[in-house]
């Protein structure tokens, strides 16, 4: 028995949103970094101290960090002879 039909091509699958995903990871992530780093630390900045959050310390070092990176990144870049 021969069938003349045109056989059906597969439903298209859909693809996974991995973006959303990671997002929706990421974001729930930082959630929670801010709800465990609630409580006030003091912190001596050598000439004064200050009660503050720990996740503003957090922060604060990470910024810190990639300011540093960034000045050496520049420094290094001078001392090769690129300019830009």
């Amino acid at each position: 028995m021969s069938s003349q039909e045109p056989q059906r091509a597969p439903a298209p699958q859909k693809e996974t949103p991995w973006r959303l995903i990671a997002f929706a990871v990421l974001a729930l992530y930082a959630i929670l970094i801010v709800l465990f780093n609630r409580k006030q630390v003091e912190v001596s900045f050598v000439l004064f101290s200050a009660q503050i959050s720990l996740l503003v310390l957090i922060l604060l070092c990470v910024g810190i960090g990639f300011a540093a990176g960034f000045l050496f990144n520049q420094l290094r870049d001078r001392r090769r002879g690129k300019s830009g």
